[in-house]
């Protein structure tokens, strides 16, 4: 299980893709996580979600680029080649538990996403 607090780095798309048949919608994002290496240096680690159904559609407007969110699951490492042909690694989180930072409590809603109960600001107008 990961832990990682950061900032929304690609806000949220959702599509449909076929799954076995059935059309599924999935939402996904980017964050991107700061943190001070053992050299002393800022570093920077990307992470994929990925949101499955409704709840992710849902979340999607919520999740918007900048937003300081707390993220909790399994990370899963996906090896690509990018375009100019170069070896590369993603890491991905699919359906994890999410948390939105916010400087004001009293502009959190619970939502129920898969039997969890996860935070999320009220819709601002």
């Amino acid at each position: 299980m990961t832990i990682f607090t950061g900032n929304i780095s690609k806000a949220a798309e959702t599509r449909t893709v076929d799954v076995g048949g059935v059309k599924t919608l999935v939402t996904d994002f980017n964050v991107a996580e700061n943190y001070q290496g053992r050299d002393g240096k800022r570093h920077t680690q990307f992470y994929r979600i990925s949101l499955w159904r409704e709840p992710g559609a849902k979340l999607a407007k919520y999740l918007k680029l900048g937003r300081s969110v707390t993220i909790q699951g399994r990370v899963k490492a996906r090896a690509y080649m990018t375009n100019e042909g170069v070896a590369a690694c993603a890491l991905e989180m699919s359906n994890p538990q999410i948390t939105f930072n916010t400087a004001n409590p009293t502009e959190e809603v619970d939502a129920v996403i898969e039997g969890d109960a996860v935070p999320f600001p009220a819709e601002e107008e």
